[in-house]
């Protein structure tokens, strides 16, 4: 289970009653052969009733990054719902249409709707009030992926413009996340956070660099907690 800790703003300028909530899992995961339903329990550790929004959308990438839009596959229950201090809330998926070879991809988004609950404080300072409302929004991923599946990757570096990129190609028909990517080129590392490839497709991710190096290196850690190094390709 992954807590999500909303406290650091909140407490940097003052503002009491910190909203915490925890998931479990963190991703809905369907073996199409099995299942076409998929769950994910919602609990608030906090001490202020919560109200979300859920929306899902079909999640693919073009040119390199990720887009996000409507669909009719999938259907997410509730789409809206209250959650008080130490209750829980099942949000389920159900796939509408038949999966097929290829792997297939949604993401859920939960958006916190404003209350009069919500953590909020006054404070003043001569004639100046500030009020402060901190609101949870987070976004999970649905993976529909049949037996057999299996990602292929490869990673390269290449000038976009007067930009270098890095293009993380999948040419399987599986995701892979890859967690604390990080490239590391002479005595520069590049720390790019996490990043997940879909299936048949190029995640281009922008790097700091002037130039491109002689010889590049990918560092990141799988998803069982082992790091992993590739040299990247160079044109």
């Amino acid at each position: 289970m992954i807590r999500f800790l909303l406290w650091t703003l909140l407490c940097l300028l003052g503002v009491a009653g910190a909203q915490t909530f925890a998931l479990s899992p963190t991703a809905f995961n369907m073996d199409p052969a099995r299942t076409n339903t998929a769950q994910v329990r919602m609990d608030n550790t906090g001490d202020v009733p919560m109200t979300f929004q859920v929306e899902i959308r079909r999640w693919s990438t073009e040119n390199g990054q990720h887009v996000y839009s409507s669909t009719r596959d999938v259907v997410v229950n509730p789409a809206q719902f209250t959650l008080e201090p130490g209750k829980s809330q099942v949000i389920r998926v159900g796939l509408l249409k038949k999966a097929g070879g290829e792997e297939l991809a949604y993401r859920v988004f939960v958006r916190q709707v404003p209350t009069a609950e919500v953590a909020t404080q006054q404070s003043s300072e001569g004639n100046v009030g500030l009020t402060l409302r901190q609101l949870v929004q987070v976004s999970m991923p649905v993976y529909v992926a049949p037996a057999g599946s299996t990602p292929k990757m490869s990673y390269s570096l290449r000038l976009q413009g007067d930009k270098v990129v890095l293009d993380l190609t999948n040419a399987g028909n599986r995701h892979l996340t890859l967690r604390d990517v990080t490239v590391v080129a002479g005595d520069a590392r590049l720390s790019l956070g996490n990043a997940a490839v879909l299936g048949s497709s190029t995640l281009t991710l922008p790097l700091t660099l002037d130039a491109l190096p002689g010889a590049a290196e990918l560092v990141y850690t799988d998803m069982n907690g082992e790091e992993r190094r590739e040299p990247l390709r160079l044109p």
